[in-house]
């Protein structure tokens, strides 16, 4: 009620029409508002044009000064709010208060997020809802299906204009923990606006996160998945979060992996990470970012030498100690020590006739590293003598320095 009380003192001040109160002045305590809402500095003038509070204005105006008309007056509205025993200090103290906030008051703005996946020259698969179909170079020599995400997970790090605070902000309707939903019919291919034209899946309905006015910089981190994930961070220590696949992945957890996607935080443009907002503390900030896999594509093949054949015939291999969980924007930095043993699981690949000697699969996996390789244990089973073999298959970084590769 203190600003009631103190703007109605106010206009009751400036305005000495002898009506005031007849209709208790809150339809013109109401116009007052919304002007002083609008030229607030907090809200930034001019950025919905102010054509609509400028009416409001205008009839305020007309009511506080006898003119007869806009501008026939010869100023004498605008005059008539600074006259007399302080008036214009008053104004201005009350502007100086009328700034909020609050975000439902309206000091604030909406940033569009667009984000995208890889389509790698793909279409989506006849017959087969919400999927999409394609051969990447090196693969085991056959199609490969990848279902267009479900959950999306965002999040924006804002900084201060003085840059001493630090805040993660999330889109309207996101949950936290189930995450934002995404429509399967929002998707649309498209190709990127650089000079590759690489093929991706755009979502084309509206992503957009609150962002205060007190903003200088905004970096954001995305994830999207097949189904809801756990994403864990500390602080506002985004780019070090962690995920774990939810219950909906038990038993098929390679199929959660392959169609996880992630911002990776060494994605680079014009030498800084690819999510940091261009414009941010501009009128109208935004961002396009493209998500790529998280998983690796783990690639097997065998031969078994002719002069044992008889001997030895592959019936199983079994990847085991795999993880379902790990870095989110960071997939290739997990270590022994980062990962936890109790969400591993094994993976494993009946082989017939045709594959008991030589064959090919391939599969998707958090890659995990041990002593500075990735190690893949597995067991191997020969159905002729019926014992297991436990082998440890390594692959070692190529490159000390950890640079991303789509």
């Amino acid at each position: 009620m203190t600003f009631i009380s103190t703007t109605y003192r106010l206009l009751k001040h400036i305005s000495p029409s002898p009506g005031w109160g007849r209709d208790k002045g809150w339809g013109r305590l109401f116009l007052f508002y919304c002007f002083l809402k609008h030229i607030s500095p907090s809200l930034r003038w001019g950025r919905d044009k102010g054509w609509g509070r400028l009416f409001l204005f205008y009839c305020l105006l007309k009511h506080i000064s006898p003119s007869p008309g806009w501008g026939r007056g010869r100023g004498g509205a605008v005059a008539s709010l600074l006259r007399g025993r302080g008036g214009a200090v008053a104004f201005l103290l009350l502007l100086s208060a009328c700034s909020s906030t609050n975000p439902e008051e309206g000091d604030y703005t909406r940033m569009p997020i667009i984000l995208a996946i890889p389509a790698n020259n793909a279409e989506l698969t006849t017959g087969s809802t919400g999927a999409k179909a394609t051969r990447a170079e090196g693969d085991p020599g056959t199609y490969e299906q990848f279902q267009l995400p479900k959950y999306l997970y965002i999040y924006l790090i804002n900084t201060s204009i003085n840059g001493t605070e630090t805040k993660v902000l999330m889109p309207e309707g996101m949950n936290p923990s189930t995450g934002y939903p995404l429509s399967k019919d929002k998707w649309t291919k498209t190709t990127t606006t650089d000079n590759n034209k690489d093929s991706i899946y755009t979502y084309t309905d509206q992503i957009r996160i609150i962002i205060p006015e007190n903003r200088s910089e905004g970096v954001v981190y995305a994830a999207m998945s097949t189904v809801p994930i756990a994403v864990t961070y500390t602080g506002n220590d985004v780019a070090d979060a962690t995920f774990t696949l939810g219950t909906d992945a038990n038993g098929n957890k390679s199929e959660a992996l392959k169609n996880l996607y992630s911002s990776p935080y060494n994605l680079k443009k014009d030498n800084h990470y690819y999510g940091i907002v261009s414009d941010y503390n501009s009128n109208s900030p935004y961002i396009n970012m493209v998500l790529y896999h998280v998983a690796s594509k783990l690639d097997m093949q065998w031969n078994v030498d002719a002069s044992v054949q008889s001997s030895v015939k592959l019936s199983k291999i079994t990847l085991t100690g795999l993880s379902s969980e790990g870095k989110l924007f960071k997939p290739l930095e997990n270590t022994a020590s980062s990962s936890s043993t109790s969400t591993t699981y094994n993976e494993t690949f009946t082989l017939d006739a045709g594959s008991q000697w030589y064959g090919r699969k391939a599969t998707y996996v958090i890659p995990v590293k041990t002593d500075g390789t990735y190690q893949f244990p597995m067991t191997i089973t020969n159905s002729v003598s019926g014992k297991d073999t436990i082998k440890t298959a390594t692959a070692t970084p190529s490159s000390t320095n950890t640079v991303f590769v789509p």
